[in-house]
């Protein structure tokens, strides 16, 4: 079994970042293709299986139905498909490639996911409490930690290498401030690692201005590095999780000043999008293009752009993400219990995110040099702002007037 984080570590130093799409297909023998072309493309990859929505939300008997009738699911019913089947075709991976494979879900309750990844040997996945179920749920805050505690528990005593990427860094793709994300990575990750799992890592999704970016990865380093052990974690960013540029040249240039971050941060692993991003699932073609796009980005001379940094931006993220970290820490000396308290006190809030147990008092407000700023209270932001600071990045990457 693969040590995920030992895989991505080792084959950064040898050839830089390592690069993964968004991929996921209902068939074994169309997720086998695609997992053998990413592992086979001329980039430095891991692989990834996404799962369908309805093994998310533990809806197996509608995943069965979808198969039965021979219906196409937008990801992969690992719990569903027999386990034989499903570790034949990762060994097949495993012997011909040598590549490690991560299970991406989303979901609030993913204790029947652990348990079939350690079924059919997996170790690494996705998410947490508090990113896997503020934006995409309605399950009670509560109710998803004690959900993920029993997952964890599944996961690390059921595998080696038991691997857990934080998604705090990619909640609501975007129109937040950065401070809260870096904070909220670095207490889902304090949770994750005192429920048993051996390595971690940290994410953060690509905003509109680079220079902010690289001091917030910066910031998220630095707190990182005080709190987890050397060697036991790597950090993954994520190529623009909002409203996608439509137009080719778009799509280049926004994975252009995502990859300048990338490198000037010492990024270890990129989550890479497609052209097609903002009107369709990407066919398996078109994630090896964009994988291999970024890798000639990544080693050819001239294409990424050198990003200023920011001292002043980077020292107020960090001031503000320490203040929410110790303010959450020292609300309970239980870490679930400190996290829910700081919700439900409103000292971690997630703007513009409708879940009953997020208080909304914050909000963000988009300067006019395209940096994320959070307010507290009283001031509301109207649809049409809201909606236009949405769009910003379009009329940034694909140029429009």
């Amino acid at each position: 079994m693969h040590d995920f984080n030992a895989y991505v570590l080792d084959r950064y130093a040898l050839s830089g970042p390592v690069l993964q799409p968004r991929m996921g297909f209902s068939s074994r023998s169309r997720m086998q293709a695609g997992l053998k072309a990413t592992a086979g493309s001329h980039a430095n990859t891991v692989c990834t299986i996404t799962l369908d929505a309805f093994t998310r939300v533990n809806d197996l008997d509608a995943a069965q139905r979808a198969i039965d009738n021979g219906a196409m699911l937008h990801g992969y019913p690992i719990v569903n498909h027999p386990v034989a089947e499903t570790r034949e075709m990762l060994g097949r991976i495993r012997d011909i490639y040598n590549v490690p494979v991560q299970i991406r879900h989303g979901s609030p309750d993913p204790v029947h996911i652990f348990r079939r990844m350690t079924e059919v040997g997996l170790a690494a996945t996705e998410g947490g409490p508090v990113s896997y179920c503020l934006p995409y749920s309605r399950t009670p805050l509560r109710d998803a930690f004690s959900h993920w505690r029993s997952a964890c528990e599944v996961l690390s005593q059921g595998v080696e290498h038991s691997h857990i990427e934080s998604f705090a860094g990619c909640m609501m793709g975007q129109m937040c401030d950065p401070a809260v994300l870096v904070a909220l990575n670095v207490l889902e990750g304090l949770f994750l690692r005192e429920h048993g799992i051996s390595t971690l890592s940290f994410s953060y999704a690509q905003g509109i201005s680079p220079m902010q970016d690289l001091a917030a990865l910066s910031a998220l380093k630095k707190l990182v590095g005080e709190r987890f052990t050397p060697g036991s974690y790597h950090f993954v960013a994520y190529v623009f999780m909002g409203f996608f540029p439509r137009t080719i040249g778009g799509f280049c240039r926004i994975t252009q000043d995502a990859l300048s971050v990338v490198r000037a941060a010492g990024v270890h692993r990129v989550i890479v999008k497609t052209p097609v991003e903002s009107r369709r699932i990407p066919r398996i073609e078109e994630n090896i293009a964009a994988l291999e796009y970024a890798e000639y980005c990544l080693r050819t001379g001239g294409v990424l752009s050198e990003v200023p940094f920011d001292y002043d931006e980077h020292n107020r993220i960090l001031d503000k993400a320490t203040k929410l970290i110790s303010g959450t820490l020292v609300l309970d000396s239980n870490i679930s219990e400190a996290i829910l308290s700081a919700f439900d006190c409103g000292l971690l809030s997630i703007p513009y995110c409708l879940h009953p147990d997020n208080k909304r008092g914050s909000g963000t407000v988009l300067t006019p040099n395209n940096y994320y700023l959070g307010f507290q209270g009283g001031q509301v932001e109207n649809a049409f702002s809201f909606l236009s600071a949405l769009r910003q990045n379009i009329r940034t990457y694909d140029i429009v007037i």
